[in-house]
């Protein structure tokens, strides 16, 4: 004897479009309730989410550069520039002198002398302490030996060793 179909359906795996569309919006509602409630607790997600070199990093100012950004082309900037970055090492024979490098570097590395680039700050002041984070702002030099980052003013934002 052949089935005959009724129309209704006998699998209980098969869901119909509104059971589907039902199912979707619970979702996207309990959704955005975690992501609001996220948003809510301090206006970041969760506390801010990390970088992708797996610490969160200070936001840069408008405009700001990092110090990979400078020394990929140093006689490319030219008037006043705001660079960010970590100091590394000040030469005990120049005073006032001192390296820096990117912060985003420093993080991973979790070494000062393994950077690939280091950017020479030249300052009147004394030199901050190694592993201090800094906004510099200055111009490029062309020294005798080598252009360098004549500070005007030096920001320290702290330590980012831990």
């Amino acid at each position: 004897m052949a089935k005959t179909h009724t129309g209704k359906r006998s699998d209980p795996s098969v869901t119909s479009a509104p059971a589907k569309r039902n199912r979707l919006w619970a979702i996207g509602m309990v959704s955005a309730a975690v992501i609001g409630t996220g948003l809510a607790a301090d206006g970041s997600l969760f506390g801010g989410l990390p970088d992708m070199l797996g610490a969160n990093q200070r936001a840069l100012p408008a405009g700001a550069l990092q110090v990979e950004d400078v020394m990929a082309d140093p006689k490319g900037y030219r008037g006043t520039i705001l660079v960010r970055g970590v100091m590394a090492v000040a030469p005990p024979d120049q005073p006032g002198m001192f390296a820096m490098i990117d912060s985003r570097e420093a993080r991973v590395c979790r070494d000062l002398h393994c950077a690939k680039n280091y950017l020479p700050v030249k300052t009147s002041g004394f030199p901050p302490k190694p592993w201090d984070e800094l906004n510099v702002r200055g111009k490029i030099v062309k020294g005798e030996r080598f252009d360098y980052l004549d500070a005007e003013r030096v920001e320290n934002l702290g330590s980012i060793r831990k």
